[in-house]
């Protein structure tokens, strides 16, 4: 049996006239902002004019929010109580689309198992003799945890280094969109987590996500334009999709368990995902042009992390049925899964960007160190043997090289090596921390900070 998702949305539309209604009950306490107003809702300073510039919402779909600052007496004039109104406005600005419709929670049905040759189509992939070779990744250099772009290797001539995200909170959990145009990313810049968006070239952030929630995870989508990731603003996680060109968003998943760790498929209709609504950590597919979910893993381990390949054939996941958590592969419904780790437990993995390997950090002997496996070969092979940890491996846009990050020059630097082994060498030379890049936007759950 199939799970068919209803949603229903509802938008609270407040009419731009309240405001001139307001403007002639209340003496004078409400105007257009000249700034962004001062005080705040006890009171500011104590004076009776003290003031707050608020985001208020208009229900156009044009102009879906007008800034103005009214007086703190009678409780900000009762816009603490208008659901949509931002309050004070955010250090961006008001939002430029309108509040987002969610979706009410449906009736919850078991998902079925998956059908037999789940139709995925893959959108074609960047070319790799021709993709962007640049490096996005996390960095401390400026005292606060922000995300760089890359191009070439650090200390060298040719080398360029960008800002990506810009602030002075923390950012991190960056994807790139698979045309290498955009950067997206979670910030608590705004007091709690949100989710932004950055051209590559990290001259301009924007904010998608307005909530007083967590909003994690994001995912660019194989469309260039749609990203999924998770949200609590119902009381647990649920799976959320924002176009980033209009800024409309939809609700996924709408379980009371808690859905995370959201990864697209090759194809742009298909999701796979990390549920605990079973009671253990599973693996579930969506259908997100219709709503089907379908159960993949059924037994009484745990299965975290899922992601897709860039083929579209295979899904892998890290389980630990054997007392570890190690990395696993198998078909899209579930069948045919093989180990492909050793022993000792895999932190973190990432797929080539044609879906032919995998690269993953695991602990073996008391140590972390990075391994490949071709999957076509049956063949693992070990890249590091450093004594101190080596983790977070992403592969390079055309698959020969892989990076990872590493402290043994007594920091966090970023590191590169061929995929099957051989010299080592810095990507990164700063001496403050460096960690958890992506090479391409062929996004593994190693860059994410796992």
């Amino acid at each position: 049996m199939k799970i068919v998702k209803q949603y229903h949305f509802g938008v609270i539309v407040i009419s731009i006239f309240v405001i001139f209604a307001l403007l002639l009950v209340s003496g004078g306490g409400l105007v257009y902002a000249q700034g962004k107003g001062e005080g705040n809702d006890k009171g500011g300073d104590g004076k009776k004019n003290a003031k707050v510039t608020l985001c208020h919402a208009t229900g156009s779909a044009t102009n879906p929010y007008v800034e103005i600052t009214v007086t703190l007496q009678g409780n900000t004039h009762g816009h603490k109580g208008h659901a949509e109104d931002i309050i004070p406005v955010p250090a961006e600005g008001c939002p430029r689309v309108a509040p987002s419709a969610v979706a009410t929670a449906p009736v919850i049905v078991v998902a079925t198992p998956p059908p037999a040759g789940v139709p995925v189509t893959p959108v074609p992939w960047p070319d790799m003799a021709t993709c962007a070779p640049w490096l996005v990744f996390h960095s401390f250099r400026d005292g606060n945890l922000e995300i760089y772009r890359l191009d070439g290797v650090e200390g060298t001539a040719e080398a360029q280094l960008v800002n990506i995200s810009n602030s002075g909170g923390m950012d991190l959990r960056a994807s790139r969109s698979p045309d290498d145009k955009w950067v997206v990313f979670q910030s608590d810049r705004s007091g709690h987590m949100e989710i932004y968006l950055s051209d590559s070239e990290g001259s301009a952030q924007t904010r998608l996500t307005y909530t007083q929630a967590k909003n994690i995870n994001p995912m660019f989508g194989p469309d260039n334009m749609t990203v999924i990731f998770q949200s609590d603003r119902n009381g647990n996680w649920d799976i959320f999709s924002i176009d980033v060109t209009t800024g409309v968003e939809h609700q996924i998943t709408a379980d009371p368990g808690d859905d995370i760790n959201p990864y697209w498929a090759p194809d742009p209709s298909w999701i796979v995902f990390e549920s605990n609504r079973f009671g253990n950590a599973d693996v579930l597919l969506m259908n997100i042009n219709t709503g089907n979910e379908f159960r993949v893993t059924d037994d009484a381990s745990n299965q975290i992390a899922p992601s897709w390949s860039a083929d579209g054939k295979l899904l892998a996941a890290l389980s630990d049925a054997g007392g570890y958590f190690a990395l696993l592969v198998s078909d899209v419904t579930g069948d045919n899964p093989r180990q492909i780790s050793g022993s000792g437990n895999v932190v973190s993995y990432s797929w080539s960007p044609d879906g032919s390997r995998l690269a993953y950090q695991a602990a073996r002997d008391g140590n972390l160190d990075i391994y490949t496996y071709d999957l076509a070969a049956d063949m693992e092979y070990r890249l590091t043997d450093y004594a101190g940890p080596d983790g977070s491996p992403t592969w390079s846009c055309d698959g020969q090289r892989v990076a990872f990050d590493s402290a043994r020059d007594g920091n966090g630097n970023i590191f590169q090596v061929g995929w099957q082994g051989g010299p080592q060498s810095n990507l990164t030379v700063n001496p403050a921390t460096d960690q958890w890049s992506e090479w391409s936007a062929a996004r593994g759950v190693a860059s994410q900070g796992y």
